[in-house]
């Protein structure tokens, strides 16, 4: 077998490698978003939601199982960073993610909102990042989850107005826990 032909198979089968690689990614990341689906639905944003307390942009970094900042959520367009924000309600929290429909957050399933510093790929300074602790209802049951917020402006006023909302809706197993 001459050089040129020899490198031509080794390219070959690196490239098929490659793929092989790529599609088993790909087909682990669908199948990861369907066992989420159950856990994690969309929640459409009602109609009227009330009164606005304010609206905040920038970035959403993840969506994580509560204190496990290294498991992504991937249902429901939560499992990419891209630009978001969130509107604080009286009744709840719009989650804006683009490229995703908006997701409706009840004041009822939010556990709080503080600060941190590291989620899944993202490490940023000392409490850079807002973290939106709330809990889904699926066919699965209920789960807690954290949602990583980096607002470029603004973002002591989006902490501030989160945990005002879970103060003003309080529930049983957010009584007694602290925020940074």
């Amino acid at each position: 077998m001459s050089g040129d032909a020899l490198r031509w198979l080794t390219g070959g089968v690196v490239l098929l490698l490659v793929a092989a690689l790529f599609v088993a990614m790909a087909r682990t990341w669908r199948t990861r978003a369907r066992r989420q689906a159950d856990t994690v639905p969309p929640v459409p944003v009602p109609a009227d939601p009330g009164p606005t307390a304010g609206s905040w942009d920038g970035f959403t970094v993840a969506t994580t199982r509560a204190d496990q900042p290294l498991e992504r959520i991937t249902a429901g367009g939560l499992g990419f960073r891209g630009r978001g924000g969130v509107t604080v309600h009286d009744a709840g929290v719009v989650l804006h993610h683009a490229g995703a429909d908006d997701r409706w957050i009840a004041a009822a399933d939010v556990r709080g909102a503080d600060r941190a510093t590291a989620a899944i790929d993202r490490v940023v300074e000392p409490g850079g990042l807002v973290r939106l602790r709330w809990t889904a209802t699926g066919a699965a049951g209920a789960t807690d989850l954290d949602t990583y917020f980096r607002f470029p402006e603004g973002d002591r006023a989006a902490l501030d107005a989160l945990q005002g909302l879970t103060t003003k809706h309080e529930h049983p197993h957010t009584a007694g826990e602290g925020t940074n």
